[in-house]
């Protein structure tokens, strides 16, 4: 049956566990005045009885007894939605955020981590959701609940945070923020429970790792045209081999992000050149013999944690090599959609495009109109193609629901797409360019909108 969106308020010093609708409400939902219908918030249920509001005969208004909003933890009224499921009447979605560092302190609930999510839950204006925040230490399994921060609208226009216990959600974004914090006794035993926890979907539950990901869809003949030739553990024979192959050759650490320890390896006359970041800048160091270079750069790290990956040719702009963060999200009707294509150019020196090492954020359509002109719609097809694509690729690939993906694009001096690297808890850093405001709006809407889809509203 069809979602109705409804404005929900309460009344107090009922001694009924009751909920008020119009009769044209009633009618809708194929209702009858006084009859018992359980109420469903969540994971938590009441039976109710259904009764006809004699003020107001049609309109969207839904009033609930404290008795039934104390049963089912219901945490505010406002809009929502409301929807006949079977025999239930289901008030929702309630969307969960599960991340760590949740603390008790109004002002800074999740320490330096705040401003993000709190930006994450201001995309629940006007969609109707009970949207909040919890860590895995915050359920209680037997009650079905979580003690959560909401983000409140003040009476002066400002957000303020509340924490209030509510219904376990209807499913939950991951985004606890690292690998370590995955490792989290807490973490582990949340994640066990929720797997034999009934229709409770989350999304993209946990990190993707680059030779993983690289092993699902290299074998796929509908997106390896995208793919680098990459080796694992590479032996110094693996380097010497793709360094005859390419001119340019990547070692990258597996579980790397931000850039932090790629080298880039050049063929430089009759020697090579290795360049990266050292903490304090870019650096290149020439080397007449591979082997040389190989010691030097695994002098410090791990051969088993690093990759060694083709080399591309990146396109240039004013003389720099570019690179793209595609961020792609799942919308209302389970679709892959490119919210935002964001141009990251090098930065002198640099291995990479990363901001920390120099590069600067351009809007991608901007770069694209500046570089191809006309062919600026065909470019940008063809790179939203093959990132959808992609994201499809992976998502089926790792058979779990993804919700949101960062991928690393690339246009090499052909003007062949190819993809570097895949994120499935992506950083929002390029939204931070006053021209992408807008899309970061968009995306943190369609997060939203996907959980929506999930929860079956």
């Amino acid at each position: 049956m069809e979602t109705n969106r409804v404005r929900l308020r309460f009344l107090p010093h009922s001694h009924v566990y009751g909920i008020v609708l119009p009769i044209t409400l009633i009618q809708k939902l194929q209702l009858r005045p006084r009859q018992k219908v359980t109420i469903t918030l969540g994971k938590k249920e009441a039976v109710a009885t259904v009764l006809i509001d004699k003020r107001n005969h049609d309109g969207n208004i839904v009033k609930i007894t404290s008795l039934l909003q104390n049963e089912l933890s219901i945490p505010h009224g406002g809009l929502i939605n409301l929807k006949r499921e079977g025999e239930n009447l289901r008030l929702g979605p309630a969307i969960g955020i599960v991340t760590t560092g949740v603390r008790r302190d109004p002002r800074n609930p999740i320490g330096p981590r705040t401003s993000f999510l709190q930006k994450l839950l201001q995309a629940q204006e006007g969609k109707g959701v009970f949207y909040y925040i919890f860590s895995p230490d915050d359920v209680d399994w037997d009650k079905n609940e979580v003690i959560a921060w909401f983000l409140r609208k003040g009476k002066n226009g400002t957000y303020v945070w509340r924490r209030m216990t509510t219904a376990i959600p209807d499913v939950i974004y991951d985004r606890i923020p690292s690998r370590s914090a995955e490792k989290h006794e807490a973490v582990r035993d949340f994640k066990y429970k929720l797997a034999n926890y009934p229709n409770t979907p989350m999304f993209n539950h946990g990190f993707l790792n680059k030779w993983g990901v690289h092993q699902l869809l290299y074998p796929n003949p509908e997106v390896n045209e995208h793919i680098p030739e990459t080796y694992t553990s590479p032996s110094l024979q693996t380097v010497r081999n793709l360094i005859r192959k390419y001119p340019i050759v990547y070692l990258k650490p597996k579980n790397g992000s931000l850039g932090y320890g790629i080298v880039k390896v050049v063929r430089a006359g009759a020697g090579y050149d290795a360049s990266y970041h050292n903490g304090s800048g870019n650096v290149k160091r020439h080397f007449t013999k591979l082997s040389s270079l190989y010691q030097h750069v695994f002098r410090s790290r791990r051969v088993g944690s690093y990759l060694a990956q083709q080399g591309i040719s990146l396109m240039t702009f004013h003389g720099r090599p570019f690179d793209f963060r595609v961020h792609l999200h799942k919308n209302l009707q389970n679709e892959w959609v490119v919210s935002c294509t964001a141009a990251k150019v090098a930065g002198s020196g640099s291995v990479t495009t990363h901001v920390r090492t120099g590069g600067t954020v351009i809007p991608g359509d901007e770069l694209l109109q500046q570089l191809f002109g006309r062919q600026k719609a065909l470019m940008t097809e063809r790179i939203s193609d093959a990132s959808i694509r992609l994201a499809s690729a992976i998502e089926l690939a790792k058979g779990i629901d993804l919700g949101e993906l960062g991928l690393d694009m690339g246009i090499d001096t052909h003007g062949h797409v190819w993809m570097f690297e895949a994120n499935s808890k992506p950083g929002r850093s390029i939204f931070k360019h006053a021209r992408l405001k807008e899309a970061d709006y968009e995306s943190r809407k369609l997060l939203v909108d996907y959980s929506c889809y999930l929860a079956n509203f």
